[in-house]
């Protein structure tokens, strides 16, 4: 029998091993939306006060980050067909807690591997990029086990439902930087090369096998270049 996590779980305030620095808590979250499975069959919404909002989802990218006043948690539901009058036409799915000193956010969503069994699940991501740099890999742990990644030549232990930040150390042009994950018996469980540059960041989501019993690992990965940043000259006196 498989299980499944409960609905409201997996907020990664912080990579392992850093501390936060806060900027002080804006009025206005930045987010954006990412499914597991690109595009999901149904629509699903956020609730903002009364009103439900349909999330854009993207194949292969993050929907479009947009600006929203701020929250103490984040909502997802389905929408209902058939409902009495009186009745909202919305289900809730599952919802994730957002701490105050997190002023952008991704939100991963990832429906259960059975229609029947098992719930959804919200991850919410620091995405600001003091924690999250450019030039770096953040390995996401969806798993139930702790896990290794040996990247860059660094290696680092990540807990479950944790997660973890690990330069490149690319030169200029980039290049390819191998990557390995292995368990929690040190057996390798995934092993490939990711080619990385100094704008763009690289996101490695880790999930637990589909079948139990199955070492192989399901991985997402998302790159997400970032804007060149400008260097003003300074004037002259």
């Amino acid at each position: 029998m498989m299980h499944f996590l409960p609905l409201c779980i997996l907020v990664f305030l912080l990579p392992v091993g850093l501390s936060a620095q806060p900027e002080g808590q804006s009025k206005v979250l930045v987010c954006s939306f990412l499914h597991w499975d690109n595009i999901p069959d149904e629509k699903l919404f956020f609730r903002m006060g009364e009103e439900y909002h349909p999330i854009e989802f993207k194949r292969g990218e993050r929907a479009g980050k947009i600006s929203l006043k701020r929250m103490a948690e984040f909502e997802i539901f389905r929408e209902l067909e058939n409902t009495v009058e009186g009745e909202l036409p919305y289900e809730f799915l599952a919802n994730a807690p957002v701490a105050g000193h997190i002023n952008k956010v991704m939100l991963m969503v990832i429906a259960p591997d059975d229609d029947d069994e098992g719930q959804y699940q919200l991850i919410a991501v620091d995405d600001s990029t003091d924690v999250f740099p450019r030039g770096s890999s953040l390995f996401v742990n969806l798993t139930h086990k702790k896990m290794s990644v040996n990247f860059a030549n660094q290696s680092k232990v990540v807990a479950p439902e944790k997660m973890c930040v690990i330069p490149s150390k690319v030169k200029k042009k980039g290049g390819f930087v191998p990557c390995i994950i292995t368990g929690v018996t040190g057996k390798r469980i995934f092993e490939t090369r990711l080619f990385c540059q100094r704008s763009v960041r690289k996101h490695v989501f880790v999930r637990s096998a589909l079948k139990e019993g199955d070492d192989k690992p399901r991985i997402k990965f998302l790159s997400e270049p970032l804007p060149v940043e400008l260097k003003v000259p300074a004037s002259g006196n």
